[in-house]
């Protein structure tokens, strides 16, 4: 596995190899377990970038591929991949986060892609089907991981649909906290989830991979969850 267990806690996978409609285990930082509260930041899809090759495709429904993925571009510090760099520095609230705080970030959460059926290009879409059956698998993964907070990537209204859909549906409805203010034209959006006697505080930000203002959005996620991956 590319030498991931030196990376990424791999004690929780016999559970979530039980698991249905799971094809891609999460990444679990290696300090997770030590850590609280507990943090899951939820990405949101995965593309075949490579359709012409016929293995692309096996590459990408392999268990581990989200991991090694995850280690490619979260821990090699001088990639530029956006959705990782720029959550680091809303985090961090600054431009350069230290490779030191970088690592520190992502060996202390769990990073999870909602949507699991492989999209064909950045253009394509996941449908409300392809969310629902997302959330489903998260509801497991909260269980599994003992979550405390979420950060989820995106404020599409089918995705968010989807989300409260689904808790409707097992018979919880999230609380909404809406007094968020706007961060440009995007509008924050905070739920609490009652589940097995605790809270899960759910915080839905613009996704970071485009048009996101590290600055702004580090104050709304300071002010609404307990920040992780702070060194001391």
């Amino acid at each position: 596995m590319d030498n991931i267990e030196s990376y990424c806690d791999t004690s929780f996978d016999d559970q979530l190899l039980d698991f249905e409609n799971i094809n891609r285990l999460p990444w679990v930082g290696i300090n997770y377990k030590d850590k609280n509260p507990k943090t899951l930041v939820l990405g949101e899809s995965v593309y075949d970038w490579n359709p012409k090759d016929p293995s692309s495709i096996d590459r990408i429904y392999d268990s581990y591929n989200l991991r090694k993925l995850h280690k490619a571009h979260a821990f090699d510090f001088k990639r530029n991949s956006k959705f990782v760099r720029n959550i680091e520095r809303a985090i961090y609230s600054k431009r350069r986060p230290t490779n030191e705080e970088k690592s520190d970030f992502w060996n202390s959460v769990v990073y999870h892609n909602l949507v699991s059926r492989v999209l064909k290009t950045k253009k394509h879409r996941p449908s409300y089907d392809d969310y629902y059956s997302g959330w489903k698998v998260f509801d497991k993964l909260t269980s599994v991981f003992y979550v405390d907070q979420v950060i989820v990537y995106g404020l599409e209204n089918l995705k968010i649909k989807a989300f409260k859909s689904y808790f409707k549906d097992i018979g919880i409805a999230p609380v909404q906290v809406s007094n968020l203010s706007k961060v440009g034209r995007s509008k924050p959006k905070k739920f609490i989830v009652e589940k097995g006697g605790k809270s899960i505080s759910i915080l839905f930000i613009r996704h970071p991979s485009a048009y996101f203002s590290w600055k702004k959005w580090s104050t709304v996620i300071h002010a609404e969850i307990a920040v992780p991956g702070q060194i001391a």
